[in-house]
């Protein structure tokens, strides 16, 4: 796994370099999801916790490399852009929540959301498989493919909250 935790396994896209804020979200890792915000959301920013989010936010995809912003300059950084149809592996938030099959039916097919220990780039990336609201594509932004039972590898797709609709 890359250092934040998400890596597209299947049908990715082209790699685009993208601009990075002064002072916002420095240390943004290899492995991070990415989607649209900061100052005029002209930034590249990290997916925080409960994102993306339909009707509120642009998934971009995944970064290749660290970042280059600073606390006092703009940086890079390099996304491998998302669209439905690429899958993505993540780890689940709390793997015994998905350590059965019959648990893991009960997710598989809903759209949910990330989870990041702090709402900071520093924070760990995992996906939320515990979303209180699970399913709801009209709000969630990843449909749950599969989950392997043995460590709690989660397989997503991005659904509407991507580069090609726009924040719909």
């Amino acid at each position: 796994m890359a250092a934040n935790n998400v890596r597209v396994i299947k049908h990715g896209m082209t790699v685009q370099r993208l601009r990075t804020e002064a002072n916002a979200y420095v240390g943004l890792k290899a492995g991070d999801a990415i989607k649209i915000g900061g100052t005029g959301t002209n930034y590249a920013i990290p997916c925080l916790n409960g994102d993306p989010e339909q009707a509120t936010d642009v998934f971009l995809g995944v970064s290749k490399a660290d970042a280059t912003n600073t606390a006092s300059v703009d940086g890079t950084v390099d996304v491998e852009l998302c669209v439905p149809g690429t899958v993505l592996e993540i780890l689940a938030n709390t793997v015994t929540n998905v350590n059965t099959d019959a648990k893991i039916l009960g997710i598989v097919l809903d759209y949910l959301t990330f989870d990041r220990s702090a709402d900071t780039a520093a924070g760990v990336l995992t996906y939320d498989e515990d979303e209180t609201a699970g399913g709801d594509n009209d709000v969630h932004g990843f449909l749950t493919l599969d989950i392997r039972v043995t460590d709690g590898m989660c397989f997503i797709t991005p659904g509407n909250a991507w580069i090609g609709r726009g924040a719909v």
